[in-house]
């Protein structure tokens, strides 16, 4: 990696991290709502912020009320392995359809989280499944329509 990649890798974590403590009473449980999760737009364009992602909700997580292995290791090679599939999709797509790389990767984290909530007794696997996946859509949609406007405005990001 380069620096410029290290950079960028901390900066993606350090932002996650904060954004999801910020709201923190939002952030955690069977009904949450992570507004971090906009972030995960980036790993289309750039796979080596999935790192950065999986940093973050490492950190994020440590404040976590169910902090413990499922939070502090489970979690965060969900999003690093659901940031690589998401972005190697979104290349396979020739970026046409980016909306179908974020409805795997909320996919993947609402399977994820329900199965941590799942093995904790924290409800019944579907019900949480469609309740992470559909509040990840929805942040997910967010920051693509974000990203693509900014992408638009600002001078080219390399």
């Amino acid at each position: 990696m380069k620096t410029r990649e290290v950079v960028l890798v901390a900066v993606v974590a350090a932002l996650y991290a904060v954004m999801t403590i910020a709201i923190a009473p939002l952030s955690y449980g069977p009904i949450q709502f992570r507004v971090s999760e906009v972030l995960k737009v980036l790993v289309l364009f750039d796979p080596w912020l999935s790192l950065g992602i999986g940093i973050g909700t490492f950190f994020a997580n440590m404040a976590s009320p169910f902090v413990g292995p499922w939070e502090l290791v489970w979690m965060p090679l969900t999003d690093v392995a659901g940031g690589l599939l998401a972005w190697a999709l979104y290349r396979a797509c020739g970026k046409r359809w980016p909306w179908i790389s974020c409805l795997l990767y909320a996919a993947l984290t609402g399977f994820a989280v329900a199965a941590m909530l799942t093995m904790l007794s924290l409800g019944g696997f579907w019900f949480l499944a469609l309740s992470v996946g559909a509040s990840e859509v929805v942040v997910l949609t967010v920051g693509l329509g974000m990203f693509k406007a900014a992408d638009k405005w600002l001078p080219h990001r390399r």
